[in-house]
């Protein structure tokens, strides 16, 4: 596996959606994952438990601004509105600006353990 001690946590509630390839797309913020081409695999895991549960390829990297983010991306979970979105996005960065910049990872299941 390409970049085998790469792993990206997931939420636990999300890990479900992964596996039955509902959710495709995840968001950061912040410069942790810029280093991810298209083509990279990576593990996956439950940042609750730290345990790796798939391996994706990256189908898609972009950015965005939070302000142009959508709430109602397809593989993505949606958002009621952009104020629960931001609300969701503070649980796990603090503080987020209009303008800060999100990566954007499309992925594609290739194997779950």
């Amino acid at each position: 596996m390409q970049n085998q001690t790469v792993s990206i946590g997931f939420a636990s509630n999300l890990v479900p959606l992964i596996l039955n390839g509902t959710k495709t797309l995840t968001y950061r913020l912040g410069d942790k994952y810029t280093f991810l081409h298209v083509g990279d695999k990576i593990a996956v895991r439950d940042s609750s438990t730290n345990t790796v549960f798939a391996e994706v390829e990256i189908t898609e990297k972009s950015y965005t601004t939070f302000k142009d983010l959508p709430i109602d991306r397809v593989g993505h979970e949606i958002y009621p509105s952009k104020e629960k979105q931001r609300e969701t996005f503070e649980k796990y960065y603090g503080t987020v600006k209009a303008g800060d910049q999100i990566l954007i990872l499309g992925f594609k299941l290739l194997k779950s353990y």
